[in-house]
Protein backbone atom coordinates (compact mmCIF):
# COMPACT_ATOMS: atom_id res chain seq x y z
CA UNK A 1 0.00 0.00 0.00
CA UNK A 2 1.31 3.46 -0.91
CA UNK A 3 0.08 6.31 1.23
CA UNK A 4 -1.11 9.58 -0.32
CA UNK A 5 0.48 12.44 1.59
CA UNK A 6 0.84 16.15 0.97
CA UNK A 7 4.09 15.48 -0.90
CA UNK A 8 2.39 13.10 -3.34
CA UNK A 9 -0.49 15.56 -3.74
CA UNK A 10 1.94 18.27 -4.84
CA UNK A 11 3.59 15.90 -7.32
CA UNK A 12 0.30 15.15 -9.09
CA UNK A 13 -1.25 18.63 -8.92
CA UNK A 14 -3.51 19.27 -11.93
CA UNK A 15 -2.57 15.90 -13.43
CA UNK A 16 -4.44 12.67 -14.12
CA UNK A 17 -3.70 9.83 -11.69
CA UNK A 18 -4.59 6.18 -11.16
CA UNK A 19 -5.54 4.72 -7.80
CA UNK A 20 -5.87 0.94 -7.33
CA UNK A 21 -7.95 -0.45 -4.46
CA UNK A 22 -11.44 -0.49 -3.01
CA UNK A 23 -10.98 -0.31 0.77
CA UNK A 24 -11.37 2.61 3.15
CA UNK A 25 -7.73 3.65 2.72
CA UNK A 26 -8.24 3.82 -1.04
CA UNK A 27 -11.43 5.83 -0.59
CA UNK A 28 -9.79 8.33 1.72
CA UNK A 29 -6.88 8.73 -0.69
CA UNK A 30 -9.18 9.19 -3.68
CA UNK A 31 -11.11 11.97 -1.95
CA UNK A 32 -7.88 13.62 -0.80
CA UNK A 33 -6.20 13.44 -4.21
CA UNK A 34 -9.30 14.70 -6.00
CA UNK A 35 -8.75 18.13 -4.47
CA UNK A 36 -5.31 18.33 -6.10
CA UNK A 37 -5.32 16.14 -9.22
CA UNK A 38 -7.24 16.98 -12.35
CA UNK A 39 -8.75 13.49 -12.55
CA UNK A 40 -8.61 10.34 -10.40
CA UNK A 41 -9.19 6.94 -12.05
CA UNK A 42 -10.16 4.51 -9.28
CA UNK A 43 -9.58 0.90 -10.37
CA UNK A 44 -11.55 -1.74 -8.46
CA UNK A 45 -11.27 -5.44 -9.23
CA UNK A 46 -14.72 -6.24 -7.83
CA UNK A 47 -18.18 -5.05 -8.89
CA UNK A 48 -18.12 -1.96 -6.69
CA UNK A 49 -17.34 -0.54 -3.27
CA UNK A 50 -20.33 -1.60 -1.17
CA UNK A 51 -18.67 -4.66 0.37
CA UNK A 52 -15.28 -3.10 1.10
CA UNK A 53 -15.79 0.59 1.90
CA UNK A 54 -17.72 2.65 4.44
CA UNK A 55 -20.91 4.26 3.14
CA UNK A 56 -19.82 7.80 3.92
CA UNK A 57 -16.75 7.40 1.71
CA UNK A 58 -18.77 5.88 -1.11
CA UNK A 59 -21.12 8.87 -0.96
CA UNK A 60 -18.22 11.32 -1.11
CA UNK A 61 -16.67 9.52 -4.08
CA UNK A 62 -19.99 9.49 -5.94
CA UNK A 63 -20.38 13.21 -5.23
CA UNK A 64 -16.90 14.12 -6.51
CA UNK A 65 -17.02 14.82 -10.26
CA UNK A 66 -13.33 14.25 -10.99
CA UNK A 67 -13.24 10.72 -9.50
CA UNK A 68 -14.07 7.96 -12.00
CA UNK A 69 -14.89 4.61 -10.39
CA UNK A 70 -13.94 1.75 -12.73
CA UNK A 71 -15.27 -1.60 -11.42
CA UNK A 72 -14.15 -5.03 -12.72
CA UNK A 73 -10.90 -3.33 -13.74
CA UNK A 74 -7.28 -4.32 -13.17
CA UNK A 75 -3.96 -2.61 -13.86
CA UNK A 76 -2.12 -4.54 -16.60
CA UNK A 77 0.87 -2.54 -17.85
CA UNK A 78 3.24 0.15 -16.65
CA UNK A 79 5.42 1.82 -19.30
CA UNK A 80 8.36 4.03 -18.44
CA UNK A 81 10.88 6.37 -19.96
CA UNK A 82 14.08 8.05 -18.79
CA UNK A 83 12.07 10.13 -16.32
CA UNK A 84 10.15 7.25 -14.72
CA UNK A 85 6.55 6.15 -15.24
CA UNK A 86 5.15 7.41 -18.55
CA UNK A 87 1.98 5.45 -19.29
CA UNK A 88 -0.48 3.07 -17.66
CA UNK A 89 -2.83 0.48 -19.14
CA UNK A 90 -5.79 -1.20 -17.50
CA UNK A 91 -8.34 -3.82 -18.61
CA UNK A 92 -12.02 -4.35 -17.87
CA UNK A 93 -12.44 -7.98 -16.81
CA UNK A 94 -16.02 -8.22 -18.05
CA UNK A 95 -15.74 -7.08 -21.65
CA UNK A 96 -11.94 -7.23 -22.13
CA UNK A 97 -11.58 -3.63 -23.22
CA UNK A 98 -8.24 -1.97 -22.49
CA UNK A 99 -7.48 1.69 -21.88
CA UNK A 100 -4.09 3.40 -21.94
CA UNK A 101 -3.31 6.79 -20.39
CA UNK A 102 -0.14 8.84 -20.48
CA UNK A 103 0.41 9.70 -16.82
CA UNK A 104 3.11 9.56 -14.18
CA UNK A 105 1.36 8.84 -10.88
CA UNK A 106 -0.09 5.53 -9.66
CA UNK A 107 -1.23 4.90 -6.09
CA UNK A 108 -1.63 1.33 -4.82
CA UNK A 109 -3.87 0.46 -1.87
CA UNK A 110 -3.89 -3.32 -2.09
CA UNK A 111 -1.60 -4.36 0.76
CA UNK A 112 -4.02 -4.48 3.68
CA UNK A 113 -4.16 -8.30 3.76
CA UNK A 114 -0.74 -10.01 3.86
CA UNK A 115 -0.18 -13.11 1.74
CA UNK A 116 1.36 -15.12 4.58
CA UNK A 117 -0.89 -18.18 4.62
CA UNK A 118 1.93 -20.28 3.14
CA UNK A 119 3.91 -19.70 6.36
CA UNK A 120 1.42 -21.66 8.47
CA UNK A 121 3.16 -24.65 9.98
CA UNK A 122 6.60 -23.07 9.68
CA UNK A 123 6.62 -21.64 13.23
CA UNK A 124 6.98 -18.09 11.91
CA UNK A 125 5.21 -15.79 14.38
CA UNK A 126 2.66 -13.36 12.92
CA UNK A 127 0.39 -10.75 14.49
CA UNK A 128 -3.40 -10.93 14.70
CA UNK A 129 -3.73 -9.64 11.12
CA UNK A 130 -1.20 -12.10 9.69
CA UNK A 131 1.79 -9.76 9.32
CA UNK A 132 5.20 -11.24 10.21
CA UNK A 133 6.57 -10.19 13.59
CA UNK A 134 10.21 -9.08 13.63
CA UNK A 135 12.81 -7.73 16.02
CA UNK A 136 11.83 -7.36 19.67
CA UNK A 137 8.20 -8.13 18.77
CA UNK A 138 9.09 -11.62 17.55
CA UNK A 139 9.19 -14.41 20.16
CA UNK A 140 12.52 -16.17 20.38
CA UNK A 141 12.94 -19.61 18.87
CA UNK A 142 15.82 -21.56 17.38
CA UNK A 143 19.15 -20.23 18.68
CA UNK A 144 18.70 -19.08 22.28
CA UNK A 145 20.50 -16.13 23.75
CA UNK A 146 21.27 -14.59 20.35
CA UNK A 147 20.22 -10.95 19.90
CA UNK A 148 17.31 -10.58 17.50
CA UNK A 149 18.02 -8.27 14.53
CA UNK A 150 15.36 -5.58 13.90
CA UNK A 151 14.11 -7.28 10.72
CA UNK A 152 14.63 -10.87 11.89
CA UNK A 153 11.56 -13.03 12.44
CA UNK A 154 10.92 -15.54 15.22
CA UNK A 155 13.02 -18.03 13.23
CA UNK A 156 16.71 -17.23 13.61
CA UNK A 157 18.17 -16.20 10.25
CA UNK A 158 14.78 -15.63 8.60
CA UNK A 159 14.02 -11.98 7.75
CA UNK A 160 10.90 -10.09 6.65
CA UNK A 161 10.72 -6.68 4.96
CA UNK A 162 8.14 -4.44 3.34
CA UNK A 163 4.38 -4.68 3.47
CA UNK A 164 4.38 -8.23 4.85
CA UNK A 165 6.20 -7.13 8.02
CA UNK A 166 4.21 -6.12 11.09
CA UNK A 167 4.79 -2.44 11.88
CA UNK A 168 6.17 -1.44 8.47
CA UNK A 169 5.12 1.89 6.96
CA UNK A 170 3.57 0.21 3.88
CA UNK A 171 5.41 2.37 1.37
CA UNK A 172 7.53 1.31 -1.60
CA UNK A 173 10.43 3.49 -0.42
CA UNK A 174 10.21 1.96 3.04
CA UNK A 175 10.31 -1.56 1.63
CA UNK A 176 13.40 -0.70 -0.44
CA UNK A 177 15.14 0.70 2.63
CA UNK A 178 14.23 -2.33 4.73
CA UNK A 179 15.53 -4.64 2.01
CA UNK A 180 18.89 -2.87 2.03
CA UNK A 181 19.00 -2.97 5.84
CA UNK A 182 18.16 -6.67 5.86
CA UNK A 183 21.20 -7.42 3.68
CA UNK A 184 23.50 -5.89 6.30
CA UNK A 185 21.72 -7.77 9.09
CA UNK A 186 22.02 -11.07 7.19
CA UNK A 187 25.78 -10.51 6.80
CA UNK A 188 25.95 -9.94 10.55
CA UNK A 189 24.24 -13.31 11.11
CA UNK A 190 26.77 -15.05 8.86
CA UNK A 191 29.66 -13.35 10.66
CA UNK A 192 28.25 -14.38 14.03
CA UNK A 193 27.92 -17.99 12.92
CA UNK A 194 31.43 -18.00 11.49
CA UNK A 195 32.83 -17.03 14.92
CA UNK A 196 30.84 -19.73 16.72
CA UNK A 197 32.99 -22.73 17.87
CA UNK A 198 32.21 -25.94 16.03
CA UNK A 199 32.28 -29.46 17.47
CA UNK A 200 33.70 -32.48 15.67
CA UNK A 201 34.74 -36.02 16.55
CA UNK A 202 38.44 -36.80 16.96
CA UNK A 203 39.98 -40.13 15.98
CA UNK A 204 39.15 -41.59 19.40
CA UNK A 205 35.44 -40.90 18.87
CA UNK A 206 35.26 -38.18 21.48
CA UNK A 207 33.80 -34.73 20.91
CA UNK A 208 36.38 -32.00 20.46
CA UNK A 209 36.16 -28.28 19.78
Amino acid sequence: MVLASAIEAQMCANAEVVLVGGGNSAGQAAVFLSSHAAHVNMLVRGPGLALTMSRYLIDRIEATPNIALLPHTELTTLDGDENGLAAVRWRNGRDGTEVQRSLRNVFLFVGAEPETGWLHGCDVAVDSAGFVLTGESAPLSGTRGTPRAPLESSIAGLFAVGDVRSGSVKRVGGAIGEGAAAVAQIHAVFARRARRPRRFNDQRGRDAI
